[in-house]
């Protein structure tokens, strides 16, 4: 059976990636996570019925062509957030929390994955049908909902085909201790069931998620 790779390039101002072990003032991981990387994919597009579902593989960390690298940019960001998490005092009163987070910031990044056959059966073939559906909206710019990295705020500034005049920073390596692989136990109609990668590595700006 043949492959079925897909690849997009996402870029925006912001981004978050939030580190579980940050609680209420949320720092970004370097990389977008696995979970994060497959919803990207499906803002593009996804079958709804879970025939087939496109699984990350690899992020590349880019950056604009011959400008300096190895670094990543870190902001301080703060908005108000009306949750459930506010103190008793907030939610009576109907004021907001001020959130403050630690993200990304100038980001540009390579996804590749593969589309994997669902669970639920098809008379078509559904990983064909899912990576021509993926290519043709990306060459003609539309999406089942806008991308975003990370929080649903920081929508990409630019998202598509691969662009000549950015590349990967082949400076920048680095060691993530826990990495949060995935938030759900299958790629498709799972339960939750958080799972860590330690000692993840990114290698001259790429970075390969563990099958």
């Amino acid at each position: 059976m043949g492959n079925y790779p897909v690849q997009i390039e996402v870029a925006g101002p912001l981004a978050m990636f939030s580190r579980p072990d940050t609680g209420a003032t949320p720092t970004s991981y370097p990389v977008p996570t696995w979970s994060a990387c497959k919803g990207i994919f499906e803002a593009i597009a996804m079958l709804g019925r879970g025939e087939a579902w496109i699984r990350p593989t690899r992020v590349e960390i880019c950056k604009p062509r011959h400008s300096p690298g190895g670094v990543i940019r870190f902001q301080r960001y703060m908005t108000n957030y009306g949750g459930p998490l506010r103190k008793p005092s907030q939610i009576s009163g109907d004021d907001n929390m001020q959130l403050i987070a630690t993200v990304l910031l100038d980001v540009c990044y390579r996804l590749e994955g593969v589309i994997e056959r669902g669970e639920t059966r098809a008379a078509i073939n559904a990983r064909h049908h899912l990576q021509e559906l993926f290519l043709r909206r990306l060459k003609q710019g539309r999406c089942f909902r806008t991308p975003c990295l990370g929080w649903s705020e920081f929508t990409c500034s630019y998202w598509g085909e691969f662009r000549e005049d950015f590349e990967v920073d082949t400076d920048l390596t680095l060691t993530i201790p826990s990495f949060l692989r995935s938030m759900w136990n299958k790629g498709h109609g799972g339960f939750y069931a958080p799972r860590f990668e330690q000692d993840a590595r990114v290698e001259r700006g790429v970075f390969h998620f563990a099958q």
